[in-house]
């Protein structure tokens, strides 16, 4: 790599303080709660609205939609304006979405403040991730893998205080993460991201076009059927075991101690990745995901299956950035493009199990879990193929 290179890559490379570290992965933290509140009220939502649970379970596509749509002003503010500005107009949107949702009294009225909800999710995700990504290389598995533990350690706590306050409450649970979104919003400061039009690495990269859209093709569909995967999962088991004569609660605690494998596997994301390298424990997580989803055929397997299932797919996400980071290095633009893809998975994954669902009955959701798994493993084995591009 030339001087100039390297110059450019410290000029747009992205800093954090510890608090600012801190305070990133609140926000992760916060993501996953908001994006795990809908699986364990999927019932509720249906009593409380007087729908059914096939139409319930709506709002998890709505969501997904918001956040699809919402990458775009997100992308856009990160390539023209700072890292600190975009992720507090993300958390104001996140507020306000929530606070709607848990005001409306309509069921198109709280659809729509889902849909606004989606938006800053969706800005927050894709901005986070690309933050991190252009941070110093030394550390950054760390820091990719703890703070994605962050969502998941969020989406363990948000069942749990569901079951504390009781699901016909849940609109107190939407209005305090409204609260705690605009407390994040204060705590940005050592954020320190400049602009993405000043990469000139970029630039770089894009030029290798006929090598750089393979790769970058094959990470979306790899990433929109691997969020298709996680959404569905975590939205509908816990509809699947209420069905299959366990509680509320139950379904509520299995969807928490899904999350909770999920951030104790991402916490490790780090060792393991000195151990294995990221391709490995893409394709490793997902072999083992599909005879998960198959034994919770079951319901009383589905207990321990789905909390391990978390544990399983914790790295797949994380380890699969760094792998198109090695492929193609400094391109985030390229990540953006994934990430902005990936929640069409959010609306395909949990909208394709309602209508099966719809057709089928609850027995058919652990098949359907399998079946995206594997659509999945066959992308990303697919992209083995390809090697790292080296920039001048």
């Amino acid at each position: 790599m030339s001087p100039e290179s390297t110059s450019s890559e410290a000029a747009t490379q992205v800093e954090l303080t510890a608090p600012a570290f801190a305070n990133l992965t609140g926000i992760f933290i916060l993501a996953g709660a908001t994006s795990a509140l809908f699986g364990p009220l999927l019932v509720t939502f249906s009593h409380h609205f007087s729908v059914s649970l096939a139409t319930a379970g709506e709002t998890l596509s709505v969501y997904f939609v918001g956040a699809l749509f919402g990458v775009l002003p997100g992308w856009w503010g990160l390539k023209h304006s700072t890292g600190r500005r975009v992720l507090t107009a993300s958390l104001v949107a996140v507020a306000a979405g929530t606070l709607a949702s848990g005001l409306a009294h309509s069921w198109n009225v709280f659809l729509v403040s889902l849909f606004v909800l989606g938006l800053g999710f969706g800005s927050l995700d894709m901005c986070l991730n690309v933050l991190l990504s252009r941070t110093a290389e030394e550390g950054r598995a760390h820091r990719l893998s703890f703070v994605n533990a962050g969502y998941g350690l969020g989406a363990v706590i948000c069942p749990l205080i569901i079951v504390l306050a009781h699901p016909r409450n849940f609109p107190g649970v939407f209005v305090g993460i409204a609260v705690v979104a605009i407390l994040l919003s204060t705590f940005n400061r050592g954020v320190h991201a400049p602009p993405l039009k000043a990469e000139v690495l970029q630039s770089q990269i894009s030029a290798h076009r006929a090598q750089r859209m393979p790769i970058l093709l094959s990470f979306v569909a790899a990433y929109v059927f691997y969020v298709a995967l996680e959404t569905a999962a975590s939205g509908w088991m816990s509809s699947q075991l209420q069905r299959g004569g366990f509680s509320t609660s139950v379904g509520s605690f299995i969807t928490a101690a899904f999350w909770m494998g999920m951030t104790i596997g991402r916490s490790l994301g780090g060792p393991l990745h000195r151990i294995f390298n990221d391709s490995k424990l893409v394709l490793g997580g997902l072999v083992l995901a599909i005879g998960l989803d198959l034994s919770a055929t079951s319901n009383h397997v589905a207990l321990v299956s789905y909390p391990v299932l978390g544990l399983i797919l914790a790295s797949v996400f994380p380890m699969g950035i760094l792998w198109y980071t090695r492929l193609l290095p400094h391109d985030s633009d390229g990540i953006t493009i994934i990430l902005f893809a990936m929640m069409a998975g959010g609306v395909i994954g949990p909208g394709g199990v309602s209508l099966l669902v719809g057709h089928f009955g609850v027995h058919v959701i652990p098949y359907a879990f399998a079946g995206l798994a594997v659509v999945d493993l066959a992308i990303f084995t697919s992209i083995l193929r390809f090697q790292p591009i080296e920039l001048l």
